[in-house]
């Protein structure tokens, strides 16, 4: 096992920012500005697989927008805090509920605000399209572009690295 693989093998939450994240980051101001987001299927299929392994997963988004409330609803994710520019609160709060140490959390960070989470947590993870900071202070720096899969990407190495992945790939007869 790699580095990453054994930090992947430790994580028992997984949280992850939104905007730059599991959306590309563009904002789209309608008749309701912050309800239109695009995310991608394969983020909100990994969540499910990782809640059903156990492993919940929180959003942490510095910007308060109905459609993260929508999609959190949607995926069944408990943990949804939209509007929380101040992140470690929130990681401290986490720690807490689930009884876990930094070490035994990812995060997936795009932007400056991500920071204080990425250089704590024992697995950050960011898109190809982060900013330079947030890519320095990543353990892994994706191929992937925000909004296109990434949490997918993340997911399945978490799950292989904790020999879960078997079990994921037999639900669809793999």
């Amino acid at each position: 096992m790699d580095d990453l693989d054994l930090r992947a093998a430790k994580i028992r939450l997984l949280c992850t920012d939104i905007d730059g994240v599991l959306t590309t980051g563009a904002l789209h101001y309608g008749a309701v500005p912050g309800n239109a987001k695009s995310f991608h299927v394969r983020d909100g299929a990994a969540i499910k697989w990782l809640q059903r392994s156990g492993i919940p997963v929180a959003f942490i988004s510095g910007l308060a927008s109905e459609a993260t409330l929508n999609r959190a609803k949607d995926l069944g994710v408990e943990d949804c805090f939209a509007g929380h520019l101040a992140k470690k609160p929130v990681l401290d709060q986490l720690c807490a509920k689930y009884g876990l140490t930094y070490d035994q959390i990812a995060h997936l960070g795009d932007d400056l605000p991500d920071l204080p989470l990425l250089r704590r947590v024992g697995l950050a993870c960011c898109p190809s399209d982060a900013v330079p900071e947030v890519q320095a202070a990543c353990h892994w720096v994706t191929q992937i572009p925000g909004g296109h899969g990434l949490l997918r990407a993340v997911a399945e190495r978490i799950l292989k690295a904790q020999g879960r992945w078997a079990d994921i790939l037999a639900t669809y007869e793999v």
